[in-house]
């Protein structure tokens, strides 16, 4: 096996650091974690370190980080809500299911003429 490929050191369940079960429940996969700027505590775990060095460089979804940080999607839900609870975190909710009303910045929905384009580029193809 090359470097990176066996079996992790540290297993998935002690990365949130003895929670085990999120703060929030109303994160979901696509929910969107947006870093405020502050910089990590020393109680972070390194899971937690990585998450915010992963979201310094851009918004992601928990299922994004979850992929990064090649840890099951429970466990990065439960370090999102503590790093939401802890103001490392902001989290977003999808687009999708919001109430009429209330709009995520930044999740608009692309304009009709530029979905067209995209469509009839794809399809000269």
């Amino acid at each position: 096996m090359s470097r990176g490929q066996g079996r992790r050191l540290v297993p998935s369940y002690l990365a949130p650091g003895g929670s085990s079960a999120p703060t929030r429940n109303s994160l979901q996969a696509l929910t969107v974690l947006i870093a405020t700027g502050l910089t990590a505590s020393p109680h972070h775990t390194p899971a937690q370190q990585r998450m915010l060095d992963l979201t310094a460089k851009g918004p992601l979804t928990v299922a994004e980080s979850a992929s990064y940080l090649r840890l099951p999607m429970g466990v990065c839900k439960i370090l999102a809500s503590q790093l939401v609870d802890d103001g490392h975190l902001m989290a977003r909710a999808p687009l999708k299911g919001l109430p009429d009303g209330i709009r995520t910045p930044g999740a608009e929905r692309p304009a009709k003429s530029l979905l067209e384009r995209v469509r009839d580029g794809l399809l000269a193809l």
